[in-house]
């Protein structure tokens, strides 16, 4: 019969180094594979396998295993199980932790499972209230009890409020990177990046350009059907915009209906080319509104390194003065950047 001091003391220690792991980072995969390996050394499993909750799904795929099924020899992989089947897939449903034997026969460990032993143990984890893991543990020799799973979701609801904060803080810096409206980069994170872009220009000599895009006449589609459908314009003009241009460049939202586009390795004339794309882009298919749809234009200016300027902030300005030259000439229309080049800010867009 175990001695309750000694798994008092055993607890307690797991405790201990789970609660240092807790306290010494916010990478949220370094958090669950540290209560993946204190609690399956602490229930004397001779298995651990944390699954993630597929996005969008209740399908489970095994993240990360500790013990005899992560060795090279195992007899057979871990599968991904789908919603609602096996131990895990059980935990994830019902939402709370569930043991084999005890909880019946319509509760049984799946042929994708690693082997169960004389017991078998699940664990949902939660953020927000919902699961989006399950922590299972299997093949010890004796069956699991209420005291196991007391100990058990002691140390995961420790590590829940650790990883709930690191979704809160992936999400404070997520909204000071990108702009809430259209998802795409904010101006601060373009200019971050703009700056980075510059150093590795200047340092291997090679071009880049910065494009500089505007809705026309966007207050006129504000005060006709209102700002509701102004916003849906936006969000619209900026998946256009990201499907026009390559993976490597950057768009975001310069602020109102303002976008910037940061271009590497891209010359004026390809930049040139490229605003053209998104122009047509832009004005290919109306956008659809709640009371119907619109036709959009845009008016682009583009400005090119080094020709245009030797800082970002001359890049941006040139780029700026090109889009307002193109507003000049009738919009709907794209005009590259002139040496001395500055914005005129107002006027109707």
């Amino acid at each position: 019969m175990e001695d309750p001091r000694a798994r008092l003391r055993d607890f307690r220690q797991a405790l201990v180094r789970l609660g240092d792991v807790l306290a010494s980072t916010r990478d949220r995969q370094v958090m669950v594979s540290a209560l993946l390996h204190t609690t399956t050394t602490y229930l004397g499993a001779s298995t651990g396998v944390f699954y993630v909750v597929v996005a969008g799904s209740e399908r489970l795929r095994p993240m990360e295993t500790v013990g005899e099924s992560a060795d090279a020899g195992a007899a057979a992989p871990i599968g991904e199980l789908a919603g609602g089947v096996g131990l895990a897939g059980a935990a994830s449903h019902v939402g709370a932790a569930v043991l084999w034997p005890r909880d019946g026969e319509g509760v049984r460990p799946s042929p994708q499972e690693p082997q169960a032993g004389a017991g078998a143990l699940a664990i949902p984890l939660r953020s927000g209230g919902h699961p989006f893991g399950v922590l299972a543990y299997y093949g010890r020799e004796s069956p699991f009890e209420d005291e196991d799973v007391d100990s058990i979701e002691i140390l995961v609801r420790q590590a829940e409020t650790a990883i709930e904060n690191s979704f809160l803080y992936e999400e404070a810096v997520r909204l000071s990177l990108t702009d809430g409206m259209t998802g795409l980069w904010n101006r601060r994170n373009f200019d971050l990046r703009l700056e980075s872009e510059l150093s590795r220009a200047v340092r291997f000599s090679e071009p880049f350009a910065v494009v500089f895009v505007e809705l026309d006449q966007m207050k006129a589609v504000n005060d006709k059907h209102g700002h509701q459908a102004g916003d849906t314009v936006l969000i619209e003009l900026a998946r256009r915009l990201t499907e026009a241009v390559r993976e490597v460049d950057v768009v975001a939202r310069w602020g109102g209906d303002e976008f910037t586009l940061l271009l590497p390795k891209t010359g004026l004339a390809g930049a040139l080319l490229l605003a053209e794309k998104i122009r047509a882009a832009a004005g290919t298919a109306p956008f659809r509104i709640d009371t119907g749809s619109i036709d959009i234009t845009i008016s682009i200016g583009v400005a090119a390194y080094p020709e245009h300027g030797s800082s970002g902030k001359e890049l941006v300005a040139a780029a700026d003065a090109a889009m307002y030259l193109a507003k000049a000439k009738g919009r709907n229309r794209v005009e590259h950047a002139q040496a001395g080049d500055t914005a005129t800010e107002g006027g109707e867009s």
